[in-house]
């Protein structure tokens, strides 16, 4: 069913059109996509998110809890849209569900969950 959406069809083409070009030294063309740039800031705010994760917070059940739920949201958009079925968002989904654990497991570590016997 991929052919049948033109709206799918327009976005899928649009993310993966080169938003710019940078010639390296080698003299060889790297063009940059929209879904380049939309992971690359997937990537920053994930860091920011693992170094902000392992401080020790009173709202940690909150983060955890908003963790979840955005991790379910991109699953289910992911699977049920057409327009979200890209490998683009997959990467941003599969980043949501890393952050997700990243969180908990560094939840139980803090509080004391395993021990280093």
């Amino acid at each position: 069913m991929a052919g049948t959406g033109n709206s799918v069809d327009t976005f899928a083409t649009d993310l993966e059109k080169s938003a710019f070009i940078i010639t390296m030294p080698s003299g060889a063309p790297w063009g940059i996509s929209g879904g380049n740039i939309l992971v690359g800031f997937g990537i920053l705010v994930f860091f920011y998110e693992s170094i902000r994760g392992v401080a020790a917070s009173p709202y940690a059940i909150v983060h955890h809890t908003i963790s979840v739920l955005l991790s379910l949201g991109a699953m289910g958009a992911f699977v049920l849209f057409e327009n979200f079925s890209t490998s683009t968002f997959f990467l941003l989904m599969l980043m949501c569900v890393l952050d997700m654990i990243a969180g908990v497991i560094a939840n139980i570590a803090q509080s004391g969950g395993w021990h280093n016997d």
